[in-house]
């Protein structure tokens, strides 16, 4: 007996193809009738469904307050650039960071997941000349398996203390949350949070230390971590009453700082034509008679400031003013 021919053709194996195409995309509730919507388990959701800058901002209230609490340490301002948070997958957060690093994994209740916190070891020994009496002066290169001694662990202990506490204020205005240490590492290679292809928040700052020493801290927070707290962080982000407190009080000294400043103000209420004869023959004390101007422009720091009308008061010649120029040109 003869064996069947089992080969499938060109037609059935696209038929086959075809059925077991991937139809995530296809929308199910096309009509919008049902309460049905299309969703991909296997497929990571990746938007953050809130805008970054309200991470910037926090971000910008952590510069504030780590900068005031290194001030009692350092006896100096340093000076801190904020980057703008971005978007990395986990190996590209960390593929630049050399060891050694003061790498500390941190958990952020009642959120879940673990978040890194990366101090360049050029901070923790400027602070460390500092806190002794130096002028802040830093570190060369440090061998790869370097690890650090009993009295800079102290070093890094206090300067986390002040970056929890600042990170904790900076968030207050958005949500109540406790910065508790796991762990602390030097190598990244030992720090791995998460999947090298997961999501993560990386927030940098520049810092301009001491005996112009720079260094870096860097925060590196799981994607899914701030998932939970969309709603907040889309709505607005709420100021403290001491900010408002101090924003007032800065207002109201920078509204009285500015009506300190002297101007020169010029006002013309005549004119006439002379030549250049009359005028080298000119001496002093002579007298020239000359006829006021009806109206007047009033002139501050070369700019037209306000129209008014030439006149007289106590004896005088004055202007009183009448308009300024912007209602004019309205």
């Amino acid at each position: 007996m003869a064996d069947k021919d089992t080969s499938l053709t060109n037609e059935e194996l696209e038929a086959i193809a075809g059925s077991m195409r991937d139809t995530s995309e296809t929308v199910i509730n096309a009509s919008g009738n049902s309460s049905a919507i299309s969703h991909d388990l296997a497929r990571e959701d990746s938007a953050l469904g809130f805008n970054q800058s309200a991470v910037d901002l926090v971000n910008e209230r952590f510069a504030r307050q780590v900068r005031m609490g290194l001030i009692e340490v350092l006896r100096t301002t340093p000076k801190i650039a904020i980057s703008k948070v971005e978007i990395k997958t986990f190996r590209e957060a960390t593929q630049s960071l050399a060891p050694p690093l003061a790498i500390s994994t941190v958990r952020m209740d009642p959120l879940r997941g673990i978040s890194l916190i990366i101090i360049d070891p050029k901070i923790i020994f400027s602070t460390l000349d500092s806190f002794f009496g130096g002028f802040g002066k830093g570190v060369d290169q440090l061998t790869a398996t370097r690890i650090f001694t009993p009295t800079e662990d102290t070093i890094i202990n206090l300067l986390m203390n002040i970056i929890l506490g600042s990170l904790k204020e900076a968030w207050s205005p958005i949500l109540h949350v406790d910065f508790h240490r796991v762990s602390q590492e030097v190598n990244p290679a030992f720090a791995q949070i998460a999947d090298e292809s997961d999501s993560m928040l990386v927030s940098r700052f520049d810092f301009t230390l001491g005996d112009n020493e720079e260094g870096f801290i860097q925060i590196i927070q799981p994607f899914s971590l701030l998932k939970p707290i969309r709603d907040l962080l889309r709505s607005r982000v709420v100021t403290t009453e001491e900010e408002n407190e101090q924003t007032l009080r800065w207002t109201k000294d920078l509204h009285d700082a500015c009506e300190d400043i002297p101007l020169d103000v010029k006002v013309k209420v005549s004119e006439f034509d002379v030549t250049f004869g009359d005028l080298q023959s000119m001496r002093v004390g002579q007298v020239l008679p000359c006829e006021l101007l009806e109206f007047a422009e009033v002139d501050v720091h070369g700019s037209a400031a306000f129209l008014g009308t030439v006149g007289e008061f106590d004896g005088k010649a004055a202007v009183e003013l009448k308009t300024t120029k912007t209602e004019e040109y309205e």
